[in-house]
């Protein structure tokens, strides 16, 4: 967990002339963050005077006291180690500029120039100060220092691409109109999701005049597009502790120039907690943040991949296998979509059953019913008779309920959809989602084919919530689709229990599927070692699942994504729907692959 720089932005309260008071508010900030041992510290611009001093800047006497805090604030960096970032007022050439201190434990590392100086404070122009794209490094990650009002942020750090930097700190104190607050806050997320970068910005305003202008503190650190933190401040001094992720960051740059570093300096050792959200389900927005429209634009490009894929292959008809399972319910509720929005009959999609050994009563009514509430065609076909045959063929003992008896059952079904679909002029239709195929969960010629997938980029988790979103419209489908979402997940291949109760539960054997699209989000996204996506996950489920279960599981994901390689290097055409995906023109590894090479990172686990 080296990779965490740990991160301040706060907004101290100022009172206009009087820099004593500014440095009070900073020092009972600063101490009040000790024990969590921040890293690097942002303050806003003007944070050692307030903005709103106007001519009073030009006063000997203030900036005598603001030279003073300056001090103050060299001796607090040095008790806490740490960088720290201010803005002040300097003397000049027989005038005042705007200045941002840079320090780091007890030493003045340089002044950089202030973009955006309020009025009675100018530009600096002497030598003391460093250019403005000066690069300092901290830990694992580059910072460089872009003052000024959050609202201009995409323009001035375009200018500052070449220097490579991983987080850019905006030290700021501009006065706000109705709606700017909001602008901002918006500037910097966009800046940190297009340049693959974090962002802290520091708006100081607590205590400010309320004339000519009004100013508002607030502060936000952002990472890679992800909000870590955010306070907007009403009377009092706020403080945000957030911990930045090197790794995060260092796969998602969108640029890869690296300046020198001015000056360096490690990070301080082991943190208690990890101050970052953790959300349990990554793949979607957070509640409330437009996770169901992002559901529905999801469903979109779903219908939407397969009419271009219709039409472009002039095929009018589909052919899919229906289990009763959330995947091919998914798929089906995508057929019937994708058809009406051709203007072609619903009775072009084929829905077939395909009961087995396997197949629960539950489950086969739930198909065929859906197929009926949808008003496609419904074809029901058994394979019991063929695949028996198929056992003596080959000479094997059917009470034997191996791995041939499970697949056997797999690639009989996929011959009878091919073959239809040969019969119908028809393309099949796939049903495998994005966790079945991290984890190899299909069968090698089996379901592992198809003509076209549309679930493919699309983890089980997210699923099930698009099946639920969809059973939240009505019609006359809702019924059954409530029931789909309650059945346990199966591939149902073995025979059911006496109760009639389905006997291969999926997440029995290997594990919560919540937990494994966590590992897969995290190792494709962000390319996490098997070690931190261990810590992570304790740290996302703690008190749900014990850290001795999460690392059980994380080694048969690890076994399991390596051994199924071989069946993604091969796998049907499809598209890139979402952001972490296996197509393979995205992820690449060898299909030999030892997973010793990746399990050996786990070894150092202790409990």
């Amino acid at each position: 967990m080296n990779s965490m720089l740990r991160i301040m932005a706060a907004c101290n309260r100022v009172k206009p002339g009087d820099p004593a008071v500014c440095g009070d508010s900073i020092q009972e900030l600063l101490l009040g963050a000790a024990p969590s041992q921040p890293d690097l510290v942002l303050l806003p611009s003007c944070a050692l005077s307030s903005a709103s001093c106007g001519d009073l800047f030009s006063s000997g006497l203030l900036l005598d006291a603001a030279s003073d805090q300056l001090d103050r604030l060299c001796s607090l960096s040095a008790q806490l180690g740490c960088f720290l970032v201010a803005g002040l007022p300097l003397a000049e050439c027989g005038g005042a500029v705007s200045a941002i201190a840079v320090l780091h434990a007890g030493k003045l590392i340089g002044l950089l120039p202030d973009n955006d100086p309020p009025y009675g404070l100018r530009h600096p122009c002497s030598e003391r100060f460093l250019p403005p794209d000066t690069v300092f490094s901290c830990g694992g990650l580059r910072f460089a220092v872009c003052s000024g009002n959050p609202e201009q942020l995409l323009a001035r750090a375009a200018a500052l691409q070449q220097t490579g930097f991983d987080l850019l700190l905006v030290p700021s104190c501009a006065p706000v109109t109705a709606g700017s607050t909001g602008r901002c806050l918006e500037a910097a997320r966009m800046v940190s999701r297009s340049f693959g970068c974090a962002v802290a910005v520091a708006n100081g305003g607590i205590g400010e005049s309320s004339c000519p202008e009004v100013f508002r503190g607030f502060a936000a650190v952002f990472e890679c597009g992800e909000e870590l933190g955010c306070q907007i401040a009403e009377r009092e001094a706020i403080s945000l502790l957030c911990d930045l992720d090197a790794d995060v960051i260092h796969t998602q740059k969108a640029f890869n120039h690296y300046q020198p570093a001015a000056f360096s300096a490690d990070v301080q050792g082991e943190k208690r907690g990890l101050l970052r959200p953790l959300p349990a389900d990554p793949f979607v927005p957070a509640e409330g943040t437009g996770r169901d429209a992002w559901l529905d634009e999801l469903f979109a490009l779903q219908v939407r991949s397969l009419c271009d894929r219709l039409e472009n292959t002039r095929l009018r008809k589909l052919v899919l296998g229906l289990s009763g399972g959330l995947d091919s319910t998914l798929a089906l509720l995508v057929g019937a979509e994708a058809l009406d929005t051709l203007s072609l009959p619903r009775e072009n999609l084929i829905g077939v059953t395909m009961p087995g050994f396997g197949t629960s009563d539950r489950t086969y009514f739930n198909a065929l019913g859906l197929l009926e509430a949808l008003g496609v065609t419904s074809k029901d076909i058994s394979i019991r008779a063929a695949v028996t045959q198929h056992f003596e063929d080959i000479g094997h003992d059917p009470a034997v309920r191996d791995t041939v008896y499970e697949n056997a059952q797999a690639r009989e079904r996929t011959q009878i959809l091919f073959d239809l679909a040969n019969d119908e002029g028809a393309l099949v239709l796939g049903t495998g989602d994005l966790s079945e195929a991290a984890l190899g969960w299909c069968t090698f010629g089996g379901d592992h084919l198809a003509g076209y997938n549309v679930n493919i980029c699309i983890p089980k988790t997210v699923v099930r919530l698009l099946v639920e979103r969809r059973a939240a419209l009505g019609g006359a489908q809702e019924e059954f689709l409530r029931d789909v979402l309650a059945t346990p997940v199966s591939p149902e291949l073995l025979p059911a229990q006496e109760n009639g109760e389905i006997a291969q539960k999926t997440e029995d054997i290997i594990g919560p599927y919540e937990l494994h699209d966590y590992f897969l989000y995290h190792m494709l996204r962000y390319r996490f070692r098997p070690s931190k996506l261990y810590y992570y996950s304790c740290a996302a489920f703690a008190g749900k699942y014990q850290p001795a279960y999460i690392r059980e599981k994380l080694i048969l994901f690890l076994r399991r994504f390596v051994a199924g390689q071989f069946k993604r290097s091969c796998a049907p055409d499809s598209a890139r729907l979402t952001e972490v995906c296996l197509h393979g023109s995205i992820y690449r590894i060898p299909s030999d692959l030892d997973p010793a090479t990746l399990l050996g990172d786990l070894e150092t686990i202790t409990f």
